[in-house]
């Protein structure tokens, strides 16, 4: 079956490109071009068709390119960077032989999930999706309140790069706050995944995906609501934007190699979108706690005060609601 997102980087937003020249270029059949290109919907992609022209892209695709991505790295850079058309998912991938400073990035996910085993849903050129692969000296243990850490990196470039209104949610989304009543909208998610010994190294793929822009009709296939960057006053795009996340995740996490989440903390709770707010604290079965979220222990649990006194909540299998 030949790659729909292969001949879509054969387009453009500016000028129609003929079925023929495309089946000369990839040495595929005529009409192997034209059952590719009828899936572009799939993938949230709209062409314009013309009858002896043709076809053209109704919008541009702003296609990752590692050149440009690798000159927002320093010189000195450990990072290795790798680009996909289509993957099942970056995670999975990189686990497989994680490799200390390898990104890896694709267009298009078949197979991306998030935390809980949530489904993961991205726009080819309107998302973000890469993991990066990094190993600390130490064991799982001493990396509590890594996938913090990395939120806080993350947060921390987007309101740089405009994103003012961008918070996180305990322990791993990345928020758009919509108004001053604690109205929220998912943007973006982190999913860590580790290997290793007890006393280390400890091998750790770090998942992100990003919703650049976000088409509105996949709003009913979640159960909560998302937004997108660019709706919001990012101000880059998407190589730009990879580029300077992956330089400041590289500071970030040899900072935590070496000092741990305590830098990180700080910075966590002011993002935090939920400061001093009542939440509900929802288990696997069902069970809800309720409290005022007052912050992060040193460890990255979650400070929750309750009508029985605070209480120390660990990532495990919980959900994080605000208390309606």
């Amino acid at each position: 079956m030949t790659d729909t997102i292969r001949l879509l980087r054969e387009l453009d937003a500016h000028h129609f490109t003929s079925g023929t020249v495309i089946a000369e270029r990839l040495g595929i059949s005529r009409a192997s071009v034209s059952t590719a290109l009828a899936q572009a919907e799939q993938y949230g992609i709209v062409l314009e068709r013309r009858s002896g022209a043709g076809y053209q892209l109704a919008q541009a695709i702003d296609w990752l390119d590692s050149h440009t991505i690798g000159q927002y790295l320093a010189k000195d850079s450990v990072l290795s960077i790798s680009l996909s058309n289509t993957i099942e998912s970056t995670n999975r991938q990189l686990i497989k032989n994680p490799q200390h400073g390898q990104v890896l990035a694709t267009e298009w996910q078949t197979g991306g999930r998030g935390r809980l085993g949530r489904r993961w849903l991205g726009a080819l050129g309107g998302s973000l999706m890469f993991s990066l692969a990094w190993q600390f000296n130490g064991g799982p243990a001493q990396l509590a309140g890594l996938s913090l850490a990395v939120g806080a990196t993350v947060a921390q470039t987007l309101r740089q790069l405009g994103v003012e209104q961008i918070g996180l949610k305990w322990p791993n989304d990345l928020l758009i706050k919509l108004n001053d009543t604690g109205e929220v909208a998912k943007v973006g998610g982190i999913l860590i995944e580790m290997q290793g010994d007890a006393l280390g190294p400890a091998q750790v793929v770090i998942g992100i995906g990003l919703n650049i822009a976000f088409p509105a009709h996949w709003q009913s296939e979640l159960d909560q609501s998302a937004t997108s960057l660019s709706h919001h006053g990012l101000r880059c795009g998407r190589n730009e934007l990879f580029g300077r996340l992956l330089s400041a995740l590289e500071s970030g996490l040899d900072t935590f190699a070496q000092q741990g989440f305590a830098p990180f903390l700080p910075q966590w709770e002011t993002l935090n979108v939920w400061q001093q707010q009542m939440v509900n604290i929802i288990a696997p079965n069902g069970q809800i706690q309720s409290g005022t979220l007052i912050g992060l222990a040193p460890d990255g649990s979650l400070r929750l005060l309750s009508t029985e006194g605070e209480k120390l909540i660990h990532t495990g299998d919980v959900s994080l609601r605000r208390a309606q």
